[in-house]
């Protein structure tokens, strides 16, 4: 698992690198369309084209490298659940299926998506100081929190739902009985509404996003002499660092999903 686990990591690393490499192809790109360069254009379109074809393998590769990781500790969380195979836990069977195979790929993608993210913010907010105006770096970080502890108060309930939904779900198919299946439909009902909650702010936040590191570029961009390209080229910076603070927002319902995983695993003394 440790050799998948560190070509994942690296294939991230380099995939961050691509990503900032566009940022600063974005304003040399602009700038050739804002001076009418059409040599210039076409330069940088194949610049792009050889950067983008790059950055797809680089991606394949990625999930590859996690599907593989995460195949490799589903079989040793499944050697060592065989061993609670006659436990008296309800529905021990199904618990194990599931749960081994859930907890892997959560982490993978969470915890790979978390480094990503890190990444990110490091590079880009290293970006922002160097090229841009520091300013800008504490109000995007100041957005972002706000965001993300008003995420955590609406969806932290999800928790407990999903646990308490993957519960009643086994049980039901373990006895199929009218109270138990109007169990199952009450409690996913609570989860509906709950998630409908989270959702809508995610989708607030995600369009809001659009517009913020604009608002925040702007004054810059109409009181001096910045060009088009660097206003594209900011405007991306900001862009991607915001997304990357937010990953919590945007991850906030399967974080919650592999905590519950994590509870049901620690009942039956896997993990």
């Amino acid at each position: 698992m440790i050799k998948w686990l560190t070509a994942l990591g690296l294939v991230n690393i380099l995939e961050v690198l691509l990503v900032l490499g566009l940022t600063f192809w974005r304003e040399h790109f602009w700038n050739a369309i804002s001076t009418k360069d059409i040599h210039g254009f076409f330069f940088y379109l194949g610049i792009f084209t050889v950067l983008t074809l790059v950055l797809c393998f680089v991606t394949s590769s990625s999930v590859y490298f996690g599907t593989r990781a995460a195949i490799s500790w589903r079989e040793k969380l499944s050697a060592l659940a065989n061993k609670f195979k006659t436990s008296k836990i309800e529905n021990v069977s199904q618990r194990i299926q599931a749960d081994c195979f859930d907890y892997p790929n959560l982490c993978i993608v969470l915890g790979g998506g978390a480094f990503k993210a890190f990444l990110y913010v490091l590079l880009f907010a290293l970006s922002i100081i160097f090229n841009f105006n520091c300013v800008w770096l504490i109000w995007i970080i100041g957005y972002s929190i706000l965001s993300t502890v008003i995420a955590h108060y609406i969806g932290a309930p999800l928790v407990h739902l999903n646990y308490k939904n993957q519960m009643l779900e086994a049980t039901y198919r373990n006895s199929l009985t009218k109270l138990n299946f109007r169990k199952c439909i009450d409690i996913q009902l609570k989860l509906a509404k709950k998630l409908k909650h989270l959702q809508y702010f995610q989708s607030f936040y995600g369009q809001l996003g659009v517009i913020i590191p604009l608002l925040i570029i702007a004054p810059e961009y109409f009181s001096t002499t910045m060009t088009l390209g660097h206003l594209m080229q900011a405007n991306s910076t900001m862009g991607t660092l915001s997304d990357s603070l937010s990953y919590g927002i945007n991850t906030f319902d399967q974080f919650n999903k592999l905590r519950s995983c994590k509870k049901r695993l620690k009942e039956l003394k896997i993990i």
